[in-house]
């Protein structure tokens, strides 16, 4: 996007040994009524509320994320209300699998930690420090984002209670973590320290790391592209931004083996679609845009196709929307609600 819409602008500007990723932010989880289906009930999950940061009366900015809530709004782009209170300072919000509990990024008081909260609004606590919290398919496990002795950012996972952690990139700078639905992959950004690179693919722990897409040099991107904003883990295919680094690019789509891809949002420079996020049900994908000279959030189908406005008027850049998973079960049979923890 628009420089500095982009998530890796938020990051060059901010990650470093501090975590000094700049945005204050709180968050607060409406309840849903995910369940754990038996093994006698036919599951459905369908799409629930999305979740984004804003700070309104603030002007439109990575700035703006040190007074910011998370909002949420309901899948049509109707029923905005704040979702946390509090201490302003957290951002990045990032749903659990089954929808019951919240991972965020905080930077109150001047410290950038993952926190977890339930979907009721309570039981908050801390995990552990870093930034862009992604959770794996069992809801057992987060990746995240934290510097290294040189001030690099690097992906961590650590399980849900804080323990367990375990380092997997360690050359260059990376960050943007994301899970494949199976959990044993890891696809993610990899790149230099000006933020340019492009999306890479990994096992979960670590090993076999292999890059996925490479610039691309046309009119639209003469000196090559750079890929990043990787979204996973609802789909069987890997949603990302490409396009030139801190300036504009769009929407694409790829396999998960790098092949197919597919560009879905067609703006011309300098309008620019960024950061991806997948519907549970994986139909649709919310990203975050300026093409109407303001930042707002719109939905597209996963093909690229009914482009449409969610939300305008939001401050908090970049976005970085979560999209709340709601399991339903076609059965009167009584099932458990717990997130695999």
């Amino acid at each position: 996007m628009n420089n500095p819409l982009g998530r890796r602008d938020f990051l060059k500007a901010g990650v470093g040994a501090t975590l000094a990723l700049g945005s204050p932010w709180s968050l607060a989880a409406c309840r849903a009524s995910a369940q754990k289906p038996s093994s006698k009930t036919n599951t459905r999950v369908s799409n629930g509320l999305i979740a984004f940061a804003d700070a309104p009366g603030q002007r439109a900015g990575p700035q703006a994320t040190q007074y910011a809530q998370i909002y949420t709004i309901t899948p049509d782009g109707g029923d905005r209300k704040q979702f946390t209170t509090g201490k302003p300072g957290n951002f990045f919000p990032a749903w659990s699998p089954r929808g019951e509990q919240l991972a965020f990024a905080s930077a109150r008081d001047q410290k950038h930690a993952i926190w977890i909260i339930d979907s009721t609004g309570k039981d908050e606590r801390f995990i552990t420090s870093g930034v862009l919290p992604a959770w794996s398919p069992d809801g057992k496990q987060l990746a995240i984002t934290r510097p290294d002795t040189k001030g690099r950012p690097q992906i961590w996972i650590v399980g849900v209670d804080g323990r367990d952690e375990k380092q997997l990139t360690s050359e260059g700078s990376n960050h943007c973590p994301t899970w494949s639905p199976a959990g044993d992959k890891i696809a993610y950004w990899s790149g230099d320290a000006r933020g340019f690179g492009q999306v890479w693919v990994m096992r979960s722990d670590g090993t076999q790391k292999r890059q996925l897409t490479y610039p691309r040099k046309n009119e639209y991107t003469p000196d090559g592209s750079s890929a990043n904003a990787p979204a996973w883990l609802f789909s069987e295919q890997i949603a990302y931004w490409a396009g030139r680094e801190h300036r504009y690019g769009q929407i694409w789509t790829m396999n998960t083996d790098g092949s197919n891809q597919k560009q879905l949002t067609d703006e011309p420079a300098p309008a620019s679609s960024d950061n991806p996020t997948w519907s549970p049900d994986g139909k649709k994908i919310l990203f975050d845009t300026q093409r109407r000279k303001r930042p707002e959030i719109w939905v597209m189908n996963s093909d690229g196709s009914d482009e449409r406005v969610l939300a305008s008027d939001v401050t908090v850049i970049p976005m970085r929307t979560s999209w709340q998973p709601v399991s339903f079960v076609k059965s009167s049979d009584k099932a458990d609600s717990s997130d695999g923890e």
